[in-house]
Order: C-alpha cells, then structure tokens, then sequence
C-alpha cells in the first residue's frame, strides 16, 4: 500500500510541475502577468543571460513591454522529465518559441529552441518555481512574405460557414479561452 501511496503522490507532483509548465507558455501567450508570475514561488529567480537574470518578478517585468510590442508570440513545451524528491523537484523541458514582429513595415519572425532546467519547491501543497535556468540552444530570423490576411495569398481550405465569425484569439485576457478556463486560469494568483 505504501508503494501505490508514494507513486500516486509522485503522479500528482509530475501533474502539478508538468501543469506550471504550460501555464507559464499560455501565460506568455495572452499576456496574463498574473499567471505568468504565479508559475515562481515568491523570491524565485530567472536566469535567460544575457538577456535578464536576477528575480523572477524582475525578469517579467522586464519581459512584458519586450512582449507587447510583438504582433504574437506562440510558445511550445515539450519533452517535459521531472525528478521529484519530496518537496523539491528538478525538471527539464524543451521551448519553441516564435515571436512575430514588424519592424519598419516589414514583418519578421523570431524562432527560438532551447530547454528550461528548473528546481521547483512544493510550499504549503503548492508547486512553483524556485529557480529557472533558460539553455537557449539554437534561432533563426525570417522575413514573412505573407501573412494570413494578405492580399495575394492563395485559399488552400475553402471556409464552409464564411458568414461565421471565430471567437476571439487574442492576447490578452479578452481571448475566448478565458471564457472556458475562467475557474483556474481567469483569475490567476500572483505569488512571485
């Protein structure tokens, strides 16, 4: 019994670990500080040299004005292994991410790959980050020739429904996601 106690409560840590993870992408993605900062325990450092190193809290408010200037950003997290040892955990995953941007009419995209090697702490039930090491491993820029939305560019799936709109996708907390998440995530907790 003691054997499927301690491999449940290691499922459920890899869970939580794995759930802060992704929250940290999505985070980034609509631009929802509260729950980008909610993924450091308070006091949690970040270490993206030579961009930024220093408080986790530093780091994001160095981050968001470099991020709202961006068209969209789109962050992938894979590849995720955790290693759990009671109330401290280490982890790695693998980051993709695009940054789109337009820089004197001419837009540009921004693709990163790296892994985040990170030491969580379990403090009163709650999985964070205590430090974030970013190992940033290759990128490229390009220059978009179209865009979705140009003129010019050609129809490879013909719409059946064209009279209907999407929902929302957006960058910020208007996005329709928030309207089927809004339990967790509408009204994310500041902990950094």
């Amino acid at each position: 019994m003691e054997t499927i106690l301690t491999n449940l409560e290691e499922m459920e840590s890899r869970f939580a670990i794995t759930d802060v993870l992704h929250r940290y992408a999505r985070g980034l993605d609509r631009m929802d500080k509260a729950m980008t900062l909610s993924c450091w325990h308070a006091g949690g450092t970040d270490d993206h040299a030579p961009m930024y190193a220093g408080s986790a809290a530093g780091f994001i408010e160095w981050l968001w004005p470099v991020h709202a200037s961006l068209e969209m950003t789109h962050h992938n997290i894979s590849n995720i292994l955790i290693d759990v040892d009671g109330d401290r955990a280490g982890s790695e995953c693998y980051w993709h991410v695009t940054l789109r941007k337009n820089v004197d009419g001419v837009w540009w995209d921004s693709i990163s790959q790296g892994r985040y090697v990170d030491r969580f702490e379990r403090i009163d039930g709650v999985w964070a980050i205590r430090h974030r090491q970013s190992l940033h491993d290759w990128n490229r820029t390009e220059k978009l020739a179209l865009r979705r939305g140009d003129q010019g560019l050609p129809v490879i799936v013909v719409p059946n429904n064209p009279e209907v709109s999407p929902p929302p996708n957006r960058r910020d907390l208007g996005d329709y996601s928030y309207q089927v998440l809004k339990r967790r995530f509408g009204a994310a907790k500041q902990q950094a």
